[in-house]
Order: C-alpha cells, then structure tokens, then sequence
C-alpha cells in the first residue's frame, strides 16, 4: 500500500518515464454471497443487493442486469392483473442462477487466476485449450461465459416449482 509499493506495480505493467500521481488505493476485499431469497413479501432484491461476487469476468453487472430484465417483465404482468406469485417465480429463477451459474463461474475464474503453482497453471491452460479445440465444448463454455446459458437456465423454471 506504500506509494513505493503502488509505484513500483504501475511501473511493472505501465512503464512511464515520469512517477505516476497515486490520489488514492484500497485494498479490495471480494465476497461471494447470495441472499436466502430475493422476495420476502413487498420487498424484492436485485442486482448486488441479491448477490455479490468477485468482480472477474464482469458478471456481477451482467446478472444484475438480467435481474432487472427478469423482474420487470414480472412486476408488468403482476400490474396487468397475473398472479403476485411471478414473484416468487423471479426469486427462484434469478437466486437459482447466481448460484448454479454466477457463483460458480466467478469462483471458477478466480481460482484460474491465482493459480501459483507452474503445474496447476499449465493443466488450467491445457483444460482451456483442449476446450477451445473442441467445438462442442468452446460452445458450452461460451454459452456459460457470455451467461445465455444462465438465461435458458433461468427461462426453464416454472411457477411449479415454486409451489413445490
């Protein structure tokens, strides 16, 4: 956290003639949490107030966004007379796939990057590239990745399984 600490980091991966000007730096602490439901009663959570997770591969922001999507197509047909269960429907669909999904993809990542050892690194990229050369699988991790997956997920979850 010393300006010389902080220096020396933009300087590795930034090489500048000049001293960069350091106004501010934190140390970011990430969590990975998702709330026991995104409904109780009136009160409906979205976004990071639903669930939070490190920030690697933005989809944090994503699913937040998909959130919204999710329940304001929810909260019209509520409005124009469907049943307040589409309620309950947003809140299993959408906290079902910040964990199936958004979680596990985020830990995923974040493991990937912190991989120290030379060995576990190379099994990371080999695991990567064996996938990439298959397009069977580079297409299931695509659909993972870019969280479309997540949305047929989400979308194949019924007002049946909130009863149940």
């Amino acid at each position: 956290m010393s300006d010389i600490a902080v220096q020396s980091r933009l300087q590795k991966f930034f090489p500048s003639p000049r001293p960069y000007e350091i106004v501010h730096r934190n140390i970011y602490t990430i969590h990975q949490r998702v709330a026991t439901t995104f409904r109780q009663g009136r009160v409906l959570l979205a976004g990071d107030s639903a669930h939070i997770n490190n920030s690697i591969g933005g989809m944090g922001l994503n699913g937040g966004l998909q959130d919204a999507a999710n329940l304001s197509e929810k909260l019209l047909a509520v409005l124009n007379g469907e049943p307040n269960e589409l309620l309950s429907l947003y809140s299993l669909q959408r906290r079902t796939v910040s964990i199936e999904f958004v979680q596990a993809q985020t830990i995923a990542n974040k493991k990937r990057l912190e991989a120290k050892d030379p060995e576990e690194r190379k099994r990371v990229f080999q695991s990567l590239q064996a996938d990439a050369s298959d397009p069977v699988a580079a297409r299931g991790f695509l659909m993972k990745t870019s969280m479309l997956a997540m949305q047929q997920r989400a979308a194949s979850i019924t007002l049946d399984e909130v009863a149940a």
